[in-house]
């Protein structure tokens, strides 16, 4: 289980990190803002909160396994493998999770007044200073809450993650596959103690999301 429960930790934290700072990079990239396909990347962003996992696991087979042109050509020149890898786990984690971010962030920074956009603009600050300073001081219980829900989703992911890095002990087992593997096995005291461990993680998390956004509403 500390196994497991390491992956996992290294999966989600991974996977989060990279959502968090690339939905950011994207409500500013401004190519991506006056982009004509605008809503077409958002639509493919998105998407994943709809497909059922295992159709999204499979997709990343076809397309990123190792008989593919992508799959091959990372594996040649650069050495990296997704399929069966921690990469594998990471990649799925992070596609599940990015829409949740995304979404978040968007409305998040959407909602702030422009008047103090502009008011920043007139003082002359840079885009990090703008950032910092305006951007997220006034969302940041939104921001945190989007994360929260992302971390939870990577967290918890199964469908995509078993499909294209497998259920490997050790390697690309998560708690949610030690769960399963447990249950498969008959191994019914340590899929009881998986149990009572996501359980509680998940409440855990669950309650820093109402605080948070219980906060933001007050």
């Amino acid at each position: 289980m500390i196994n497991s429960l390491k992956i996992s930790i290294i999966v989600t934290i991974s996977a989060t990190l990279f959502n968090l700072f690339f939905s950011i990079f994207l409500y500013f990239y401004k190519d991506f803002k006056k982009c004509k396909i605008k809503k077409i990347l958002e639509f493919f962003i998105t998407l994943p909160i709809f497909l059922p996992p295992s159709v999204l696991g499979y997709i990343l087979i076809i397309y990123l396994g190792r008989s593919s042109f992508i799959g091959r050509f990372l594996e040649r020149f650069f050495d990296f493998k997704i399929l069966f890898t921690i990469n594998g786990a990471i990649l799925a984690a992070t596609i599940v999770s990015l829409p949740i971010v995304y979404q978040n962030i968007k409305v998040a920074f959407d909602s702030i007044d422009y008047v103090y956009i502009e008011t920043g603009k007139c003082l002359g600050v840079n885009f990090f200073q703008m950032l910092i300073h305006i951007y997220l001081p006034l969302t940041y219980n939104k921001i945190i809450s989007g994360v929260l829900l992302g971390f939870g989703r990577a967290f918890g992911e199964f469908g995509a993650t078993i499909l294209i890095a497998g259920n490997i002990p050790g390697r690309t087992q998560t708690l949610p596959l030690a769960l399963y593997s447990a249950i498969e096995s008959g191994e019914n005291t340590q899929a009881k103690i998986l149990l009572i461990t996501l359980f509680t993680f998940s409440s855990l998390l669950l309650s820093i999301y109402i605080f948070f956004t219980k906060k933001r509403a007050d």
